[in-house]
């Protein structure tokens, strides 16, 4: 397969992969939803607009009402200036926020505040290196920044950059540790240490009405569990914990849950990013992780819930409403982690369809109705391939896909059958959800959504998915009874050898605007990628453009409704962050990071 040099448009649905659908828009999807970004303090006023979360708003819709640069002037975009953080610090993967005029960003071990119009440093606040782990950005909320270091919360004021004493501990918040103490008191004493257990937060709390809501993770760390936990946001209370794999039968869901694990260790199911909130519904969403260990489920027979899952929570008491889970029985570390997004659309019969809506590392789009958890179209589950040589392996029968309103399988926004022009690696290429082998090794398609968030126009009534084709050759090697460290340091179980690069297969990334009340792809742009591995989410404007950072350094935007690139701008670092905008001082900013430099757009003056 050649590499590809420049944007490729893909109009209503030429594929991917093996299968072949007609999708085009649909005016009825279009719906005008009042979004929930008045609830944080994100509306314009005097010249200001503000972007406060990772995701901007409750509904984590990545949607800006700013339209200063749009469709007629985005070419004239250009640089208007750049910060750079030091070489070897890890900055990769955040989206800044702006308040007030000034941009706020995890970088490695501290937490950094710049002027959002001409970049200049304002205060830095180191937090503790030895705890630091990846991070995606903080959240502003009544004037405070609040930050997350290995297990712990951190709350610093958004002006001086001082931490406030009255948050936990002189600013600081064992969240974990708490509310493991608060669920498990028999189990987890005052002494404990969550980070030994394998515990981090790795996204940026949501916030609403003066409580924070913190998801834990991670799944590679063999974890009793994921935990979504709300805390008070002024003194760091904790106010309600909810564990994604429930370990005693006081555990909400334990009764749906319990069967599906046999007798083994219950773990996995990390909170990787942030959760979307319903005020209306007073539900809270969040994506699962896979179960642990990743790829030998030998110990873990059944469904293996509520991990790889789309979940709806009661926002006042954390108690279970819905679930819907995503991937029975993980063996491919498939975590079901990019979004939840929500959004508001007028079906073909002129209903409003309240929909949440989940990307997976599978290349599949998920669609639900936020309020039933009951899939927007067919979820129908298909027969999958059984067979594995792991031993004592029980691979589920079954999985769920996704289908349009026309009862034909969506098409899914990127590869999930690699082509190979090698016969001899051909032949090793296997269809999704073929288990992997301890005999020899398989390649198959391992790209999909992998964290950088969907976005949602109430313009155009579409959602835009970021993916990533991309294949890895795997071998599996059976755990036993033990369970050790990764083999590169990442957490990952050490049951598997992988060539992460395919030579024969250029890997690419794809950008997909969907119709979510049909389920049809509008449009899609197929750009050039570095690596298989996907980060980077995009960013839909009332400008009707969608801004796409690629791996390869390049920075696109596309008209929302047609997917035409409009604009490319080509920074010298890979892109892996997901871009945001804002407004100064009545000047509209895009910005997005490179590997450690922020860049910030403007139109000229």
């Amino acid at each position: 397969m050649t590499s590809l040099t420049s944007v490729q448009i893909r109009p209503l649905a030429a594929v991917l992969t093996a299968c072949c659908l007609v999708a085009g828009a649909s005016a009825a999807g279009q719906q005008g939803r009042t979004t929930t970004q008045g609830e944080l303090p994100n509306i314009t006023a005097g010249g200001q607009t503000n972007w406060t979360s990772h995701n901007l708003d409750l509904d984590n819709s990545r949607y800006s009402t700013l339209d200063e640069v749009n469709t007629r002037t985005v070419a004239q975009l250009a640089e208007r200036w750049s910060f750079d953080v030091p070489a070897g610090i890890d900055v990769g993967q955040v989206t800044p926020l702006v308040s007030d005029g000034v941009m706020y960003f995890h970088a490695g071990p501290s937490v950094v505040a710049i002027d959002a119009a001409t970049g200049e440093e304002i205060w830095s606040l180191e937090l503790n290196e030895a705890r630091r782990n990846r991070v995606r950005g903080p959240t502003y909320a009544d004037g405070k920044i609040y930050a997350y270091n290995g297990p712990s919360l951190v709350a610093a004021d958004a002006k001086t950059g001082e931490l406030v004493e009255s948050f936990g501990d002189g600013g600081v918040l064992p969240v974990v540790g708490l509310a493991l103490q608060t669920k498990y008191p028999d189990t987890y004493p005052p002494t404990l240490d969550p980070h030994e257990l394998g515990y981090r937060i790795t996204a940026a709390p949501a916030y609403h009405d003066g409580t924070l809501y913190v998801g834990a993770a991670l799944s590679e760390g063999h974890i009793p569990g994921g935990l979504v936990i709300a805390t008070d946001a002024t003194t760091g209370a904790i106010e309600w914990v909810f564990n994604t794999i429930p370990q005693r039968p006081q555990d909400d869901g334990w009764e749906i849950a319990a069967d599906t694990w046999g007798d083994g260790q219950r773990a996995g199911g990390g909170v990787w990013t942030q959760p979307a909130i319903d005020l209306d519904l007073g539900l809270i969403y969040f994506n699962t992780g896979n179960p642990s260990p990743d790829y030998d489920g030998s110990a873990r027979p059944g469904a293996n819930l509520f991990t790889n899952s789309t979940v709806a929570l009661d926002l006042e008491t954390g108690a279970l409403r819905w679930y819907y889970q995503a991937i029975h029985h993980d063996l491919w570390d498939w975590d079901h982690v990019t979004g939840p997004v929500l959004f508001d659309v007028t079906g073909a019969d002129g209903e409003i369809i309240r929909g949440v809506g989940s990307a997976g590392k599978n290349c599949l789009l998920y669609l639900w109705d936020r309020e039933t958890g009951q899939p927007i179209n067919p979820m129908v589950e298909t027969l999958v391939p059984t067979e594995s040589n792991v031993p004592g392996e029980v691979v589920y029968p079954t999985q769920p896909i996704p289908h349009n309103a026309r009862g034909v399988p969506m098409t899914p926004f990127c590869a999930t059958y690699v082509h190979l022009d090698d016969p001899e690696l051909q032949a090793q290429s296997r269809q999704m959800y073929t288990p992997y082998s301890i005999e020899e090794h398989l390649i198959v398609a391992h790209g999909g959504s992998s964290f950088g968030s969907p976005a949602f126009s109430p313009r155009t009534g579409l959602l835009y998915v970021t993916g990533k084709n991309a294949a890895v050759s795997m071998i599996v090697r059976p755990l036993g009874d033990s369970l050790e460290p990764g083999p590169h340091g990442d957490g990952h179980s050490a049951n598997f050898e992988e060539l992460s690069r395919i030579p024969a297969y250029t890997p690419t990334t794809t950008l997909t605007a969907y119709e979510p009340a049909s389920g049809e792809e509008a449009w899609q742009a197929v750009f050039p990628a570095l690596t298989p591995i996907g980060a980077s989410g995009n960013l839909a404007t009332a400008g009707d453009l969608v801004f796409q950072g690629a791996d390869d350094g390049a920075f696109y935007a596309f008209h929302a409704a047609t997917g035409e690139q409009l604009f490319r701008h080509q920074a010298p670092r890979p892109i892996r962050s997901s871009p945001m905008t804002y407004q100064v001082n009545g000047k509209q900013y895009v910005t997005v990071i490179a590997t450690n430099t922020i860049l910030t757009f403007a139109l000229p003056e």
